[in-house]
């Protein structure tokens, strides 16, 4: 399918993964341009846009646009979607940034609230609070999945705006929708519960009992996912 592509990676493959067929797409902080430029020359996307807010990635992104002959890749000087029109962008990609940020992006873009449009988002911290303000905002996540690169587990989230499909449980900001039967989901499960051992010892070591205690609950709630998704695989 088209011609020979450079490798993703799959932090960023399996945002790839997540882009519908034939769609317009604004890859926000973008970076060097390399997934717009490899989703085009797949022949996956119709058109799209490469922004970033500081133009040094944004010149990177443009030699690349002219190494892959990406012509139906253009770029722009945005502080996120502040420069994109609406209907520029069916799915909109915001990676490998903080997850308050990507909230911020998402905060400022009122018309991401269509459920036309998909948000395809891959945070790198702040993976709780990212899943809580998509779920009081009304966005929904479709599907979450993890992956390992350079022994790191990331998380790559799809959400539409669809009120009615938002669905909260019990330990859901740091589960979201990881499927803890793969060893890359068990992974990313793993690492967030050490985190929070960690954030309990502290609040313990400043008297913050109550608070202390419901990290713990959420430790265990890791762990026991962790477990039933183990058990999953073994059957």
């Amino acid at each position: 399918m088209g011609r020979p592509l450079f490798d993703l990676g799959k932090r960023l493959g399996v945002c790839a993964s997540m882009v519908r067929e034939g769609v317009s797409l604004a890859d926000v902080g973008t970076d060097h341009g390399y997934l717009p430029i490899w989703l085009s020359l797949q022949g996956k996307i119709s058109r799209g846009i490469a922004s970033d807010v500081r133009p040094g990635p944004l010149c990177a992104a443009e030699k690349n646009i002219v190494r892959f002959q990406a012509n139906k890749i253009t770029t722009r000087l945005s502080d996120g979607l502040a420069e994109i029109e609406p209907w520029e962008a069916d799915d909109i990609v915001i990676a490998g940034m903080g997850g308050e940020l990507i909230a911020r992006i998402i905060r400022d873009a009122p018309w991401l609230k269509n459920g036309d449009k998909h948000l395809i988002l891959q945070p790198m911290t702040s993976f709780a609070e990212l899943r809580e303000f998509l779920a009081a905002e009304g966005f929904a996540i479709l599907r979450e999945e993890a992956v390992l690169e350079n022994r790191r587990a990331y998380s790559a989230i799809l959400a539409v705006y669809e009120p009615e499909k938002v669905h909260r449980f019990p330990g859901f900001a740091h589960i979201g929708g990881i499927d803890a039967s793969t060893k890359a989901g068990r992974a990313y499960l793993k690492a967030r519960a050490i985190s929070l051992r960690k954030q309990a010892i502290g609040l313990r070591c400043q008297k913050e009992l109550e608070k202390a205690d419901q990290v713990e609950n959420i430790v265990s709630l890791l762990i026991q996912r962790i477990e039933e998704g183990r058990k999953g695989v073994e059957k």
